[in-house]
Order: structure tokens, then sequence, then C-alpha cells
């Protein structure tokens, strides 16, 4: 009898109307001393409480697809992959300009700035920090972007409130939370910009998720040591501000979710911590409405984003407030659509992983859309086992941040 099957269903919904007529008919009939007639009883009641709570449980569990076996409930995600579809352009067929390599005609750098992120002006005519790209308007020049203080977080983090001077969001507590790699301190590494990946939670959900449940950073840090993946910083965002479900979207007259993340938060980041000023050194990655944070985050910020991965993430957002804002507004923060509509030029490539459950039957087809709609940016990782759940999305881990070395630019020593 399956976890999820209606006979399943059924038989606890039987179990837990007969264990009240049961109390009621064996009540009086206990026999022996007054201690174990009074224990028998109490066995009684807890018997009731255990079966509705069982009855609840499926309940739950079913609708929001938790765990979609015995085996999964019990933390066996059947291994890897089964499938990893890629999609028709990979990462070697582009070289470091994100020109495809295989093409001889090609103009090596059709947009030297391509790779440059436009609001890194320091002041000063305009300059960047790091290049000649002016500020244009309307981006955070990082000189002027507050300096937050960062305090010891759980999990080997740190974390800060932050209220981003675009947006207008945060400040609240917990807002971001940065977690640095063992070579992020070491000395040969003190030149290294390294790359970042912005971790987004489901809804509801904080960036501490990110760390204590899926243990992202330990994960990595197992992975570093074996020399499986490159040196991530790991920056995990609050997007779930005041408890909205905004999905990582400016609200027309509302929260600016998406500046907060893409030019706020991002450019504080980069103000803080010796990280990569290119947009192939960025990455996203989130879980269920954060993995669609990830992907259209990507197709509509491809200037600053180069790679994402999603796991078990939907293609069309449902906060409230995103849908009060009527159906175009929908459409133009749906990942789906946006692939189909805004596909990134060729100037600026971008790659999306969407790693999915044949179990999960929510999220599966949406992976496979997503790849009819952009075979040439998205690769699906279909996986056998597992539901809607952190501890199958924890176990995705190490492949999502393989893949992510593979679409970003690597931590080197530098001099």
């Amino acid at each position: 009898m399956s976890l999820t099957s209606t006979s399943l269903l059924i038989l606890a919904a039987c179990v837990t109307i007969g264990a009240p007529v049961a109390t009621y008919l064996l009540w009086n009939r206990a026999r022996g001393p007054r201690p174990v007639r009074a224990a028998s009883r109490l066995g009684l009641i807890g018997l009731c409480q255990a079966t509705m709570l069982l009855l609840v449980g499926l309940l739950i569990n079913n609708h929001y697809d938790l765990y979609a076996s015995w085996s999964d409930l019990l933390g066996d995600d059947g291994g890897g992959p089964v499938a990893l579809h890629q999609a028709t352009r990979t990462a070697t067929d582009l070289n470091q300009s994100g020109t495809p390599a295989t093409d001889p005609n090609a103009n090596p750098n059709p947009n030297p700035n391509a790779n440059r992120q436009p609001q890194l002006g320091f002041g000063g005519g305009g300059q960047s920090a790091h290049g000649t790209a002016p500020n244009p308007a309307g981006t955070v020049n990082p000189a002027n972007v507050p300096k937050p203080v960062f305090v010891p977080g759980g999990h080997d983090t740190q974390v800060a409130a932050f209220r981003g001077p675009l947006s207008g969001i945060g400040g609240n507590g917990g807002d971001v939370a940065v977690w640095l790699p063992p070579q992020y301190n070491q000395p040969a590494y003190a030149n290294t910009r390294f790359p970042v990946i912005m971790l987004f939670p489901g809804y509801p959900g904080s960036p501490a998720g990110w760390f204590s449940v899926l243990d992202g950073g330990g994960v990595l840090q197992q992975m570093l040591a074996k020399q499986q993946a490159t040196p991530f910083v790991l920056v995990a965002v609050n997007v779930n501000q005041n408890g909205q479900n905004l999905n990582c979207s400016n609200i027309p007259g509302g929260p600016q979710m998406a500046t907060y993340i893409a030019e706020d938060v991002r450019t504080m980041i980069e103000a803080n911590f010796h990280v990569s000023d290119k947009r192939t050194g960025w990455g996203l990655m989130g879980f269920s409405d954060g993995g669609l944070c990830a992907g259209k985050l990507l197709v509509q910020y491809p200037q600053y984003f180069r790679s994402a991965a999603q796991m078990a993430g939907d293609s069309t957002p449902d906060g409230r407030q995103v849908v009060r804002a009527g159906t175009d507004f929908v459409d133009q923060n749906s990942t789906l659509w946006l692939l189909t509509h805004r596909h990134p030029g060729p100037d600026q490539p971008v790659s999306l992983l969407a790693a999915v459950s044949d179990q999960d039957t929510d999220s599966l087809p949406v992976a496979f859309q997503l790849q009819a709609a952009a075979p040439d940016i998205v690769s699906v990782s279909e996986h056998a086992h597992g539901a809607h759940n952190p501890a199958v999305w924890r176990s995705w881990l190490p492949e999502m941040y393989t893949w992510l070395s593979q679409h970003l630019d690597s931590a080197q020593p530098a001099g």
C-alpha cells in the first residue's frame, strides 16, 4: 500500500473514526488495579490522538506532495539522476567571452562590457572600480551602498540586516546570510575574486534554511575537500519580506524585490567581499518558489547572472500581489514566458539547470516545458525518486554545485 494511495487514506479515516468508538466501548471494561485501569484509559485516549494525527498528516502530505513514497519518507532518494537532458549548447561550447567557440566568424568580443556589471562606478567621472564602464542612471554606486553590520550566524554564516538603497526593501534583520569557503581567508587567495551563488528559499522560508535544513555550506565544504567543486561564496537572501510571497518580482506600486536582489544585494556583496565583478562569476539557485526566482531572474537579468539551478521550481508566479497585478504582469515574471519572449542574446548567454523528480508531479512537467521553450539554455536533471521536500533537495546539492562549477568562473589562487 503506497504512502499516497487512496486506500491508505480510507484506512486511516476508518481507524480514526473507530478509535473513539472503541474508547467509548472499552472505557468501563478496563480491569485490574486503579493504576492499571488509568493507564489503559490513557492509552485509549492516546490512540485516538495518534490516529487523528496520522489522518491529518496523510492529508497534508497528499495535498503538498511532501513525500511520494515510504522510501522517500525514510530518506532514500534513490541516488543520482536517472537522466540528464542536456541543453543543445553546453558550457564547453562557450569561451570566456560568452561567444560560441565553434563559430570561426564570430566577433571574439562583440560587447566588451557584456561580462561586466555596469553599476560598478565608484564616482570620479563615472569610472568603474574594475574597468571604464560608466555607472548608468538608476543603478547603485557601490561607494554609496550602506555597509551593513555582519554578525556571526549559525552554521558558519554571517548575517546582516540590509535595506536596499534602490528598492527600499529590508532592514528587518536576517535579510542576507553569507557563507565563505575556507579558501576565502587563505593567503594564496587574497587577491582572488570568488564566484558567487545567490540562494533563494521557498515560501514560506528564510535564508537560514539554506544552511540549517539543507546544510548548503556543509555540503559544499565537503565537496571542496575532495576538489569536486569550485569555492563559491554563498549568499542567501530573504525574498519573503514581511511574510509576503513576492516571487522575486517588482510589484507595481509595491515592493521591488527583483531590484533588491539583482541591484541592491548584489552590489552590496561586491562592495564588502572580494567577489567576482563579472556576470560569468554570478549564479543563482533556489528550491520550490525559490527555484522560480532563480530561473526567472536569470532571464530577466542576463547582464548580471550567467547560470542558475532550480530544484523543483515552478515557472509561473502565484504570489497574491503578483496575481493582483494582472495576467500580463504574471506573464512577464514567468520563466516560461520569458524564455519564449525575452530569450537572452548571444552576447549574454545563460544556462539553466532544472532538477526534478518523476514523483513530484507538479514540478516534473514544468522542467520539460522550460526546455522545450529554450533547448539551447535549459538542461533537465531527471530523478526517479523524491517528492517536494528539503531532504530530497539537499541530496541534489552536490549535483547542483558540480553543474554550477562547470558553468561559472572558477576561483583560482591569484598573485
